[in-house]
């Protein structure tokens, strides 16, 4: 159906429209980016502070390791002296690796042979077999052991650490590691105002979080949708709906990980969406404020243009009506340089040629009608 109307109005609504259209479609898509590269550069530096928590952590428990592992190298002193040798070499790693707890040692057949400890009084011979825990029969196969995390008498959480001495004959040394530390690593995390680090174990229970009692609880995060994606894999932690999830409170927050590798342990660093959003919805509340000034320019300017370009159809228009009432002294002044002028100057040509053939057919009116006069006197006389 041909819309119908004033060409002002026709004029008017199609700069309004499409000005208006490309400036919101400019303004939207703008948006849209900033607000993605924004997100994505917010989820960056949550992940590098959550490898660089990783790191650490992994840093730690290798150092805790490879101060273990001296303890395994064969004794060189007499059979007799070697438990006492070994005693001392347990006194030293105490004073040398504070995280560490207790440790033990298990003879080649799984039977514990000593154990020096920091929180109870030490034992030599107890002869407690452990040849069929994976404390022993891990290391025995080659490699390093590492226990689930566990609570020692509720309070704080605790990992064993068991390594195997070189050659068949050899025992194994195992530690208990106090993972106070990782507290520490994890409360250095500064994640805006509001924002929070926390670790899981492989079994997606918490061993770190600002609220030590959550930890105390021994609070299962496996159900957290952030938690199962990292489980299922890095690349599921890239869709929008796993970066914005909610936390242990319920509350929407822009997450990030990284792996402890040895432990198959998370780091997670979230920080609330509102505050993460914050300055990005303060730079989208200015772009549309700016938007919206435009759209207002880009109807101020579209009425003005369609105003300009209709005045010269409007003031030919006038001029063609005056002319067919007979006006033929009637002429059109247009100044706009365009083929409008042009059409101006046709149909001023047009009147001056209509205005003269008037004149010359009234001449020869007049000049008839004088003949007819004479010769109508002349037969009456």
């Amino acid at each position: 159906m041909i819309w119908r109307g004033s060409l002002f109005r026709k004029y008017a609504v199609l700069f309004v429209v499409l000005v208006s259209g490309a400036l919101f479609t400019s303004g939207a898509l703008e948006i849209y980016f900033s607000y993605q590269e924004n997100k994505e550069a917010l989820v960056t530096l949550q992940r590098e502070k959550a490898v660089g928590a990783a790191t650490r952590i992994e840093l730690f428990v290798k150092e805790v390791e490879r101060q273990i592992s001296w303890t395994t190298q064969p004794s060189i002193v007499a059979p007799a002296a070697a438990m006492e040798q070994r005693r001392a070499d347990y006194f030293r790693l105490l004073r040398q690796v504070p995280a560490i707890t207790e440790v033990s040692y298990l003879d080649s057949q799984g039977h514990e042979q000593l154990r020096v400890s920091r929180l109870a009084m030490d034992v030599v011979g107890s002869g407690d077999s452990y040849a069929q825990d994976q404390r022993f029969r891990v290391p025995k196969s080659g490699k390093t052991y590492f226990s689930p995390v566990y609570f020692r008498k509720e309070s704080e959480p605790y990992i064993r650490i068991a390594l195997a001495g070189s050659g068949s004959s050899s025992g194994v040394t195992v530690a208990e590691v106090n993972l106070k530390f990782i507290w520490d690593v994890v409360s250095q995390i500064k994640v805006g105002e509001h924002g929070q680090a926390y670790v899981i174990d492989a079994e997606s229970r918490l061993i770190a979080y600002p609220d030590i009692s959550q930890v105390l609880r021994n609070t299962d995060m496996s159900q957290l949708a952030q938690v199962k994606a990292a489980r299922a894999g890095a690349s599921a932690l890239a869709t929008d709906d796993v970066q914005v999830a909610q936390d242990l409170r319920g509350r929407p927050v822009l997450t990030a990980y990284a792996p402890v590798p040895p432990l198959n342990w998370l780091v997670f660093v979230e920080l609330p969406r509102a505050e993460a959003y914050a300055p990005l919805y303060g730079s989208i509340q200015r772009s549309g404020a700016l938007l919206l000034a435009a759209l207002a320019f880009a109807v101020v300017a579209g009425l003005v243009l369609a105003r300009r370009m209709v005045g010269p159809i409007q003031a030919l228009r006038a001029g063609a009506a005056r002319l067919g009432g007979g006006d033929l002294a009637q002429r059109i002044s247009i100044k706009t340089g365009d083929e409008l002028e042009g059409l101006a100057d046709q149909f001023n040509e047009m009147a001056r040629r209509l205005q003269e053939s008037y004149a010359d057919l009234e001449r020869k009116v007049e000049l008839r009608t004088h003949e007819l006069s004479e010769a109508l006197e002349q037969q009456t006389a």
